[in-house]
């Protein structure tokens, strides 16, 4: 099997999560609903889990944390990698056995797959030492979920779009045997043509005796 259609997909993937980090590092801030900010890299994690099932979703989601790790959090080293790992993973268990994988349905998986890594995250923190995560309380980490929430749920199709555009991948046609599938077909032609060819053999014999 080439390797060529796979690099492509990797390729296209890393593309798109360079572009969600920026896009978190350079607009995210200016979109706060109640000091809440979406999370453009959970929100990939979990269109990548839909688009590409759950192996595949794992890692996606694992290098979209670790992007966000890198880049934006004062938290462990990890912690998002783990906690958008997991997501990932499940949103790729919910298309494979819950719901198709149409597009419609994007918003409805975005918001509750980020609801539910907002929840992750939080308490993977907490288990880990990271107490300052739970200090505001229940009614906070209730808010930020809805709020991310909501926020996923509104740029969830192009987000569904662009991720299903790099986990496609392009194969050539290939080349049917004689033995494959085509075969029925191609003893159907040419038995037709053997009945054809028979069939014009007897009108000459018939003209020549006609004659």
């Amino acid at each position: 099997m080439s390797v060529v259609p796979w690099a492509r997909v990797v390729l296209k993937v890393i593309g798109v999560l360079l572009l969600g980090i920026f896009v978190q590092t350079t607009f995210a801030n200016d979109l706060r609903v109640a000091d809440v900010a979406p999370d453009f890299m959970l929100l990939l994690a979990v269109c990548g889990g839909a688009a590409a099932g759950t192996d595949a979703g794992a890692v996606i989601g694992f290098s979209a944390g670790l992007l966000s790790d890198l880049f934006l959090q004062s938290t462990p080293l990890g912690l998002s990698a783990l906690a958008y790992c997991l997501v990932g993973f499940s949103a790729g268990w919910a298309r494979d056995n819950l719901m198709p994988p149409r597009l419609v349905a994007a918003p409805a998986l975005a918001a509750v797959g980020t609801g539910a890594g907002v929840t992750l995250f939080v308490g993977i923190g907490y288990v880990v030492g990271q107490e300052q995560l739970v200090a505001p309380g229940d009614r906070w980490l209730a808010q930020q979920a809805i709020v991310e929430a909501l926020f996923a749920a509104v740029f969830a199709l192009p987000a569904a779009v662009l991720m299903a555009w790099a986990v496609r991948r392009r194969t050539r046609p290939s080349v049917v045997s004689a033995s494959g599938p085509a075969q029925p077909v191609l003893d159907t032609v040419a038995r037709r043509r053997g009945l054809m060819a028979v069939r014009n053999r007897r009108r000459r014999r018939m003209r020549v005796r006609a004659r």
